[in-house]
């Protein structure tokens, strides 16, 4: 099999020339973000949020964890698949959630915020998926995979209720600036606008208020200078959908224009990292602009996105993808874009070739264990610690459904259960070509089935060959992290430590 180049793709190009498409970005001065600097009294807080925790947590809820496996090892129906990984995901919810389902508690290692921050990812991370099984189904009760009857309405109800109501135990709480609740916003707002005939709509006059006054809390709060700009802005849209009332922050637009450099992608912040982020981070969330508000900058976010799954798309094989950057946990989003650009009706991919990437993509995790306890494990199959961000707490995996949540909320109207499938790129043909942009080659070879992305600039000089590697958490950090209830984790990412090469055989994490 030969060689081809894909078309808009060169399959060369000089130095100087990938040199003057280099854009520079005019960074800020980060903010101090008070979980990464803890004082005592702080660590205070912590411990005793670990043991509200240890109070509040559930056993494992493990009951269908073998049902769920060997479910994707079959070659079965997408409809299929999607439906009882959202009815997964809902009963074992609602086994952790406290408090009206405002918050849930789930096993796993925690993040540097604490213990009650992390249940609130548990809940604004998981509520999209349940609005989302409800915007497909169009059924306010769903049946369990145990056979019990779950009233999703009910549910989401209650969560918004409950989380915005200073008098609650489970309230949200006061936002403060770098607020991980912030981010948490973000989600929350989607899955209140994606439930809104069912949840929104039945509120009295009152209970509107309550909601809408805890998420404009973001209006004034400062962000990392980042994706995290997306986080308001959804907050923003979604209020403005539901009551008219305008405080889109159109600097925040503009400064996530600023990262985009081009070929369809985005720089994360000034010195930030091309990676992964840029599926199920920036497109991700101008696509939900994009379908709050279709009158919002199309031709950006569309004609961005087209141009990111142009090249995005010779990423993915039957069994694995070429991951670099952070939050690999997050791995089952990787097709979330492919999705978006379908219900966009971009010319850069077929409904077939997206469908079978999504698919492959939830076979070859969710086949290998990659949902354990009701929830993605934090690691790529099974629980590895090595893979854990810092940032990222029990729940945090949870952002490995955004590819399920386009699926079950466009599948419908664009006939992707129906659509048969297409061949990935991989499985037709080899290809070797760069993303001018980000200074990146990819390479695919079509009889190893193998996908081959190399960086051609040195993100730090700073490594010799023992940093080149994923380093495990000492006895000490472990033990303190379970005493605090706070992480205590290395840094793995390896672009930041100097590995340039990254294959879908996905050697560098095992």
């Amino acid at each position: 099999m030969t060689t081809k180049t894909p078309e808009k793709q060169p399959s060369t190009s000089s130095s100087e020339h990938i040199e003057s498409r280099i854009k520079h970005i005019v960074a800020t001065e980060r903010p101090k973000v008070p979980y990464e600097h803890p004082d005592a009294k702080m660590y205070w807080h912590l411990f005793k949020q670990r043991l509200i925790r240890l109070k509040m947590k559930k056993p494992a809820y493990d009951k269908h964890d073998q049902q769920l496996q060997a479910l994707f090892q079959q070659q079965t129906d997408l409809k299929l698949l999607c439906d009882n990984l959202a009815k997964y995901v809902t009963e074992a919810f609602c086994h952790y959630s406290v408090w009206d389902h405002s918050h849930a508690y789930y096993p796993g290692r925690p993040s540097q915020q604490s213990a009650r921050t992390d249940a609130v990812e548990g809940v604004s991370r998981v509520l999209p998926v349940l609005a989302a099984w409800l915007y497909f189904s169009h059924e306010s009760q769903m049946s369990g995979l145990d056979g019990q009857r779950i009233d999703v309405v009910k549910v989401l109800s209650q969560a918004f209720l409950a989380g915005t109501d200073p008098k609650h135990p489970g309230y949200w709480g006061v936002l403060h600036d770098c607020d991980q609740r912030v981010c948490e916003s973000a989600d929350l707002a989607l899955a209140l606008w994606l439930s809104k005939e069912w949840v929104w709509q039945h509120y009295s006059e009152a209970e509107q208020q309550q909601v809408s006054r805890w998420f404009k809390q973001v209006n004034s709060l400062i962000t990392v200078d980042n994706n995290w700009h997306l986080f308001p802005l959804t907050v923003q849209f979604v209020l403005k959908a539901l009551t008219g009332e305008d405080c889109i922050d159109h600097d925040k637009y503009q400064r996530i224009k600023v990262f985009f450099v081009g070929d369809g992608w985005f720089r994360d912040g000034a010195k930030g990292n091309y990676d992964y982020y840029n599926a199920w981070g920036f497109h991700y969330s101008l696509y939900w602009l994009d379908q709050i508000d279709s009158n919002f900058d199309p031709e950006f976010i569309h004609q961005s996105l087209s141009d990111f799954v142009e090249g995005y798309r010779y990423f993915f094989t039957p069994q694995g993808l070429p991951f670099f950057g952070r939050s690999a946990c997050y791995r089952l989003a990787a097709a979330a874009p492919l999705l978006a650009a379908v219900d966009q009706h971009s010319s850069a991919i077929s409904m077939g070739e997206a469908k079978r990437a999504f698919r492959l993509n939830l076979n070859y995790f969710i086949g290998n264990g990659a949902m354990q306890y009701g929830a993605p494990t934090q690691g790529l199959f099974h629980d590895d610690g090595r893979l854990v961000d810092n940032y990222s707490g029990p729940a945090s995996s949870f952002w490995s459904m955004r590819g399920l949540i386009i699926a079950l909320y466009m599948g419908n109207r664009c006939q992707l259960w129906q659509a048969e499938e297409s061949p990935l790129m991989i499985e037709q043909q080899s290809y070797d070509f760069d993303i001018e942009a980000i200074q990146a080659n990819v390479k695919g070879i079509a009889e190893t089935q193998e996908i081959v992305v190399t960086f051609k600039q040195e993100y730090t000089e700073q490594q010799d060959p023992l940093s080149r590697r994923l380093e495990s958490q000492s006895y000490a950090n472990k033990a303190l992290e379970m005493l605090l209830g706070r992480a205590e984790r290395p840094k793995n990412n390896l672009l930041r430590k100097g590995i340039t090469s990254y294959s879908s055989k996905m050697s560098h994490f095992f």
